[in-house]
């Protein structure tokens, strides 16, 4: 079983954390389903050899409404429009 811990600014903020899939660069991760939960944007991986423990690098959100408003293109369509238009 692989071991996922959270890293935010060089400190462990969640440890042992189960997730389906190992996550990438971009991923908006929440460890629950409610929307007022944090959500963590994924900046870096780090996976050691020979060892089952990733470090996940992430920036913290308070909840989904924060996330969703500073990150483009977690459910934003600020972009859509003008994606339109060019074509």
């Amino acid at each position: 079983m692989v071991q996922y811990n959270f890293i935010i600014a060089s400190a462990r903020v969640e440890t042992n954390v189960a997730l389906p899939v190992r996550p990438q660069v971009g991923d908006v991760i929440s460890l629950s389903t409610g929307v007022n939960t944090p959500h963590y944007l994924v900046h870096r991986v780090e996976i050691f050899a020979n060892s089952d423990v990733v470090n996940v690098h992430v920036q913290r959100f308070p909840d989904q409404l924060s996330a969703k408003l500073a990150i483009d293109g977690f459910r934003n369509m600020r972009n859509f429009l003008r994606d339109e238009e060019s074509n």
